[in-house]
């Protein structure tokens, strides 16, 4: 098969639908790689957590170029690149996602569009029911299609000349009575090469070799031929971080009623601490409920933003 070109990516190319069904070591499994030490498999059937959309319903890119004729850029035998993430946008349905539910879903190619710097884009869309048929999640997977080698690499050493320690804040936030300005209690991470190898091996639940586009974050080899010049944390991965601290803060039904829109701005390598903050932009009453728009975003070390993200949940 040829390697897919940017010109001939027609919008609505998809696979065919894969369904998955939730157990409760997937489950566990994710909350593992994570980092979510508080999860436990005791008591009733556990909730999928908010970031393991990507393993129950997978933006399947590479379904959608192989049933259709084509191998991804990653597949090629010659000049080989990376299509990395670059951000997700996250609509769930409010309908709970839990252990020993099978979802359903479809991806397709949904969107793509060059910017005014030449970069490419392209946008992987999923849609997904449960198996009573109801709509669990819609989301974009965002991915650069085209970029020059070296322009998001660091230079060696950059990341110790700034001290690794960052405080985490603590404060008075209280759900109860929240206010336009405040600041949620943050988390960190500490992203090591074995953080990124934990993600992708405990959410292989077929057991398969790593896929071609999980090479960018497993491969030194392979990733330091890319636009990073090396290896990079997974974009799901800094996404279900930054999920887990919106959950923790507001509750699994305020994730099930949201939306999340997030851009992946500077790569996360081993070695960087990430702090993962979030504020309250805006309250919003209308006669049914309350809802908010948050901000949450990733720094590192060097005090850059990592990834920023806008909310909008219910209370």
């Amino acid at each position: 098969m040829n390697v897919l070109e940017w010109d001939q990516i027609l919008i609505g190319t998809s696979a065919k639908p894969t369904s998955i069904n939730i157990t409760k070591e997937m489950i566990l499994n994710y909350n593992e790689s994570i980092e979510d030490n508080a999860a436990t498999g005791k008591g009733d059937s556990l909730h999928a957590p908010a970031g393991m959309f990507f393993i129950y319903a997978p933006a399947r890119r590479l379904d959608v170029m192989h049933e259709n004729g084509f191998i991804s850029p990653e597949e090629a035998e010659q000049n080989s690149r990376s299509t990395p993430f670059v951000g997700t946008d996250i609509e769930w349905k409010g309908t709970p996602i839990k252990e020993n539910d099978t979802i359903t879903s479809t991806a397709f190619f949904e969107k793509k569009w060059e910017s005014s710097s030449g970069n490419r884009f392209l946008s992987i869309g999923v849609e997904a029911k449960n198996q009573n048929n109801e709509p669990v999640i819609n989301y974009r997977y965002n991915v650069m299609w085209e970029f020059s080698k070296g322009q998001k690499s660091r230079s060696p050493g950059t990341a110790q000349t700034i001290s690794a320690n960052i405080g985490t804040e603590t404060n008075n936030f209280d759900i109860n009575n929240i206010s336009e300005g405040d600041i949620i209690p943050q988390l960190q991470r500490a992203i090591s090469q074995e953080t990124i190898n934990k993600y992708h091996e405990l959410n292989n639940w077929s057991n398969k070799e790593p896929s071609p586009t999980a090479l960018l974050h497993v491969d030194e080899a392979f990733a330091e031929a890319t636009v990073f010049s090396g290896t990079t944390l997974s974009g799901p991965t800094a996404v279900g971080f930054m999920l887990h601290l919106v959950e923790k803060t507001f509750g699994k039904n305020a994730i099930i009623n949201s939306t999340f829109n997030e851009r992946a701005l500077e790569p996360v390598r081993p070695g960087d601490i990430i702090t993962y903050s979030g504020k309250v932009l805006a309250i919003n009453n209308t006669e049914k409920e309350k809802r908010l728009d948050l901000e949450v975003r990733g720094t590192n070390q060097l005090g850059q933003t990592t990834s920023l993200a806008s909310v909008n949940l219910p209370l």
